[in-house]
């Protein structure tokens, strides 16, 4: 039973991981391109994105706990008190205030902006969204490269 619940802990997990942060990458992408670049999405394709809430980077609030969880029932496992686990907790602490502080506020001002049409609004609220989410991926990645190396 504990192995199933583990498997079961463990895919959820990862799921809120890869949504949650592969949706805030997303949204950095439409956040860089709100500022007119060529190569990115339009102003129309980028207000078409940011009027849903854009709730699914919130996912990544329940990785840490999820991670917790599954090494609590973890058979054979070392369990929570592993430097790696500790070391990962803080990398989703700096993933989760950057989400918290910097990207849900950036993502207001750019619909703020789009709405008002202020194009120097959008262009700025964009690239702190943009700038932003690449600081969460790497920090995703750092996580992930916890996770699968697991020092000790």
């Amino acid at each position: 039973m504990a192995r199933a619940a583990f498997v079961v802990l463990v895919v959820l997990h990862v799921l809120c991981a890869v949504i949650g942060f592969g949706s805030l990458g997303v949204s950095g992408v439409y956040g860089f391109g709100a500022g007119g670049r060529r190569n990115g999405p339009t102003r129309e394709e980028t207000g078409r994105y940011f009027s849903s809430p854009g709730r699914l980077p919130l996912l990544l609030l329940a990785v840490p706990f999820l991670g917790v969880a599954a090494l609590a029932v973890e058979p054979h496992g070392g369990g929570v008190a592993q430097l790696w686990a500790g070391l990962a907790a803080a990398v989703w602490l700096a993933a989760a205030a950057a989400l918290l502080g910097l990207a849900r506020p950036a993502e207001r001002r750019l619909r703020q902006a789009l709405d008002e049409g202020d194009g120097a609004a959008l262009a700025a609220a964009g690239a702190r969204l943009g700038w932003t989410t690449v600081a969460t991926d790497v920090a995703f990645l750092v996580a992930l490269g916890l996770m699968v190396s697991q020092p000790r």
